[in-house]
């Protein structure tokens, strides 16, 4: 995958570890970008995708010549430390800022982590990146920004807000993605459903009116990537594509599925729960 406009680039992909993040490091890896810089605070997150990556180790260390074989360096930290955002930024050309907290039930019940991660956390490699001359930032937002209804959204919704007013005295291109869910990322519906049928379970859905944009993590690489390309700075990029659906329709559709296989009756259970979830998300 030969992309012009990448060449010679060092990428730090803030969140790098995610199921987004780790999805970008396997597609800017085919690149002819120089290096790709992985920040996370997950340690065991780093380990299990140098593994994959086949990488050595060695390539934590700033000072091994091992580190200059290997396209991807992987770097532990939190985007709430502001002088490791520094750290991290430095001689980068382009951030990919997807480190988030992203589970509403637990962002709801943990509302001051989810602030200190989705809005200062931002707020500190934003700052970063332009005191360090980054050349492009794009920030991954969230269809639960439009109308925010609860602490996740709300957080992310602030982010964004700081993300276009923040005021540069260089020419850092600043601009925002925004997503629905990335269907079979870490903790999202559809492994959540295959797992509770697989174990002969039945499924759970908050409400019959709930539904969901959707994209697969392939569109979210591409979508990436292609943002970045074209950004001008104070954009905010929308997948045209994205496509919606029901989630009890999902839920029917694979008890349908695995009872072909396995011959096990599962049923929906209704939860009725209130966990700060919308029943419709909007994209703007």
């Amino acid at each position: 995958m030969k992309n012009n406009f990448l060449k010679n680039k060092t990428i730090l992909i803030t969140g790098g570890t995610g199921s987004i993040g780790s999805g970008l490091v396997r597609k800017l890896i085919k690149t002819n970008c120089k290096v790709i810089r992985i920040l996370s605070n997950d340690e065991n997150g780093l380990y299990e995708l140098s593994r994959k990556l086949n990488l050595s180790l060695l390539a934590f260390d700033n000072f091994s010549k091992e580190m200059e074989k290997n396209k991807v360096r992987f770097f532990l930290g939190d985007i709430r430390d502001l002088k490791r955002c520094h750290e991290v930024t430095k001689n980068v050309d382009i951030v990919i800022h997807a480190a988030a907290l992203k589970h509403v039930p637990i962002v709801e019940y943990n509302p001051n982590e989810g602030l200190k991660t989705n809005y200062l956390g931002t707020r500190n490699i934003l700052k970063a990146s332009v005191n360090n001359k980054v050349s492009k930032f794009l920030f991954i937002s969230t269809d639960k920004v439009v109308s925010a209804k609860n602490v996740m959204g709300k957080t992310k919704q602030m982010a964004e807000k700081f993300v276009i007013d923040f005021k540069k005295k260089n020419k850092t291109k600043i601009s925002i993605i925004r997503f629905g869910n990335v269907i079979g990322s870490r903790g999202s519906v559809v492994p959540n459903f295959i797992n509770l049928l697989r174990n002969k379970k039945d499924i759970t859905v908050t409400d019959k009116r709930m539904t969901r944009f959707i994209m697969s993590l392939k569109q979210a690489s591409y979508s990436i990537i292609k943002s970045i390309e074209l950004m001008k700075g104070e954009e905010i990029f929308i997948l045209k594509s994205m496509k919606c659906f029901r989630i009890v329709d999902l839920a029917t559709s694979l008890i349908e599925y695995f009872w072909r296989i396995n011959k096990t009756k599962n049923k929906i259970i209704f939860s009725k729960s209130n966990t700060g979830e919308k029943f419709q998300e909007e994209l703007y």
